[in-house]
């Protein structure tokens, strides 16, 4: 009896045995699993966490780009509006490098364009209104002036050669927004809006920085014109349609700028731009 007991005895694990020592390892990877599984969980929380902050902050600027945008818009139709009710022609000045806008009231008789003084070149005058025979095909003297004078004005106008004829300098008056914002305003840069490109009928390349001016006619036009504001990943278009001074919103850019700058009044298409003669 001794002797079977001594032998089961023997086959009993002891602690510190191999089989211990297996079980123990057991446990431990169990144990080192489950803490492994826990990190992974911790890092998917994490990770979702920053697509959501990063989503969030993606919707903040967005909409305050949306919402320059928007301004701006308005701004422009209360350009044409005031063109139209004071009888004088008005523009929009866009300062690209400050990253903001103005209205201003063209008057009086000194010859500045761009600030600064130029000759009126006949030879040019007559070129430019030749070119705006087939953007005007279809539109009645009376739809641009009654005044014979005017109309050739109106015309040279929308061909791109501004007849050095005014001064323009701040508006004044009512601008019609609901917060009591002047005529100047300013893009929200510090939150990465900015003026991307723009793009007017009286020139015949884009703009990317410095100053460009849109025009507004007393007689309710405007120039045909395209305006890129971006918040460095999203992008916001401003049309104006011209003739119709119809100013539209759209988000993203436009597939084809020149689609929009060589249609005519009835849609179109112009044989060549204003500065490819």
């Amino acid at each position: 009896m001794p002797r079977s007991c001594s032998t089961l005895a023997l086959l009993t694990p002891r602690p510190g045995s191999s089989g211990s020592r297996r079980a123990g390892d057991r446990r431990a990877l169990r144990q080192r699993g489950i803490t492994l599984l826990e990190i992974m969980i911790v890092l998917a929380i994490i990770g979702a966490s920053l697509m959501l902050v990063r989503s969030g902050f993606r919707l903040v600027t967005k909409a305050d780009l949306a919402e320059n945008s928007v301004e701006l818009t308005a701004l422009l139709r209360r350009a044409n509006q005031m063109a139209i009710e004071q009888g004088e022609m008005h523009r929009v000045l866009i300062d690209l490098d400050k990253h903001a806008y103005a209205i201003e009231v063209c008057q009086g008789q000194a010859a500045i364009a761009r600030n600064e003084a130029v000759a009126v070149n006949e030879d040019e005058k007559k070129r430019a209104l030749l070119r705006m025979e087939g953007q005007l095909r279809g539109v009645t003297t009376e739809a641009l002036s009654s005044d014979p004078e005017e109309t050739a004005r109106k015309a040279l106008a929308l061909a791109g050669h501004h007849v050095a004829d005014r001064t323009c300098g701040p508006a004044a008056g009512i601008t019609g927004d609901s917060q009591g914002k002047g005529f100047i305003r300013q893009l929200r840069s510090a939150k990465g809006i900015k003026f991307r490109e723009v793009w007017v009928q009286h020139q015949e390349k884009s703009s990317t920085d410095g100053q460009v001016a849109i025009y507004f006619f007393p007689v309710g036009s405007t120039e045909k014109a395209v305006i890129e504001l971006t918040d460095g990943t999203d992008v916001f278009s401003i049309l104006l349609h011209g003739l119709t001074s119809r100013v539209e919103l759209r988000d993203g850019a436009l597939p084809d700028v020149e689609e929009h700058m060589m249609r005519d009044v009835k849609g179109e298409r112009i044989k060549e731009r204003e500065g490819e003669r």
